[in-house]
């Protein structure tokens, strides 16, 4: 392949579309490694190349961008959901993505950008980072605090050889996998993913009892196991605030006024967020229990105007939030909602809240 055009692309990556981090490689490189360490690179490298060979069977290679940002601190006001900078990011890096890939395709070749092979398994491949025990891709200047971001292309370069060191250099340091609330890290640095409070949040399914408290005021992102990772320490304390504009739109009264004006700030939340999280039900779920947790009696008048709302998932969390505020007074509510209820899985959870009590 021409040098040239092998150099434009990083160019085009780094000075215009800004990436800090770029690494290029061959699904069929040489692999390299310790012979400590050889069995689960290997592991690493062959379920990368299997699972884009299946996506893409003319993949020939793997670029790998890293966009870095500054992270959000968890201090928000009260009233307002607390949401990860990363969520605002991964979108403007897919859009640049996008460009480099529409460059590709114009000089000939195939392309595909963020296609959904595993971006961390090629971070570490590309040699740009190394997991941490909590799963993540840690770079040695920006932590965790990166987006990741591929194209994949039957493109050909020269190639080094896949030369892949440690899997994660973390040692001895168990401080992510002692504070998750919920242990959803394992000791060998895995995820059990349906316990990772993440996972759950705007999500469109009922949220599992015993995680509804550990949302806090989170409404998009946890993000316990970055803060507190000592590799983040120094790019934590840069963490900053969104704009009054964005916090605003988190507003959690707003929001569960289900409103003309609440649905503009639901479209404002889907241009900071992105589309697949800014759905009116997922938003007014996770909205509800926050509410719940942050047991004020100012939410309870809108939570009973929901108890009606057409989605299950939202009568749920609202019945819950009711009964977390003030177990109480939502008795009578609870109640005459059982009376109406269609759906089983709702009243079943109603019948739990009032067999639980005052």
């Amino acid at each position: 392949m021409d040098s040239a055009f092998f150099r434009s692309i990083v160019r085009l990556s780094r000075d215009v579309l800004g990436f800090s981090d770029i690494g290029i490689f061959s699904l069929d490189s040489n692999l390299i490694s310790d012979p400590v360490h050889i069995s689960k690179n290997r592991e690493i490298y062959e379920h990368l190349k299997t699972t884009t060979r299946n996506k893409h069977d003319w993949a020939k290679t793997i670029i790998v961008l890293i966009r870095p940002y500054t992270p959000y601190t968890i201090d928000f006001p009260n009233g307002y959901g607390i949401y990860s900078a990363h969520y605002k990011q991964y979108p403007n890096g897919r859009k640049s993505t996008q460009i480099l890939e529409s460059f590709i395709e114009d000089a000939g070749f195939h392309a595909s950008g963020d296609s959904g092979i595993p971006v961390k398994a090629a971070a570490f491949c590309a040699g740009l980072g190394r997991y941490g025990k909590n799963s993540l891709i840690y770079t040695n200047e920006y932590g965790s605090f990166i987006t990741i971001h591929t194209v994949v292309t039957d493109a050909l370069f020269d190639y080094d050889d896949c030369l892949l060191g440690e899997v994660t250099d973390c040692g001895e340091c168990n401080i992510c996998i002692d504070i998750c609330p919920t242990k959803a890290i394992r000791s060998d640095g895995s995820l059990i993913k349906g316990r990772c409070l993440r996972e759950h949040m705007l999500s469109k399914n009922i949220v599992p009892l015993d995680m509804r408290k550990l949302f806090g005021k989170c409404i998009l992102g946890c993000d316990i196991c970055q803060i507190v990772c000592p590799k983040n320490r120094a790019r934590y304390k840069e963490a900053v605030m969104p704009s009054d504009e964005e916090v605003k739109a988190f507003d959690i009264d707003n929001i569960l006024s289900d409103n003309d004006e609440s649905n503009i700030s639901l479209d404002f939340i889907e241009s900071i967020i992105g589309a697949n999280y800014a759905k009116r039900e997922q938003v007014l779920s996770t909205a509800a229990i926050i509410a719940g947790n942050m047991k004020e009696m100012r939410f309870f008048p809108k939570l009973i105007k929901l108890l009606n709302d057409i989605n299950p998932a939202v009568r749920v969390h609202v019945a819950w939030a009711l009964h977390e505020i003030d177990a109480k007074s939502a008795e009578v509510e609870l109640k005459c909602a059982i009376s109406k209820e269609a759906d089983e899985k709702v009243k079943l959870e109603l019948e739990s809240l009032l067999a639980i009590g005052l």
